[in-house]
């Protein structure tokens, strides 16, 4: 019984190390968040596709200032 509780305490306080560890490396800014999507990334659009998933579309009718109705 005695081995069986000293293995649970010293299981809790390697996880519990490892665990402050990565919270504090995190936290310490050692790895940044921040991935330079334009070095590594590259997006040309060359095609145009409207594709409607429903039947129901919405058109509304907005009028210019110069469209003075009395």
């Amino acid at each position: 019984m005695e081995v069986v509780i000293i293995s649970l305490v010293c299981a809790t306080a390697a996880g519990l190390a490892v665990f402050l560890s990565v919270i504090k490396r995190y936290k310490s800014g050692l790895y940044s968040s921040i991935y330079p999507l334009e070095h590594y990334t590259n997006l040309n659009l060359t095609h145009r596709e409207d594709r409607f998933l429903h039947r129901h579309v919405t058109r509304v009718r907005v009028q210019n200032s110069s469209n003075n109705k009395k």
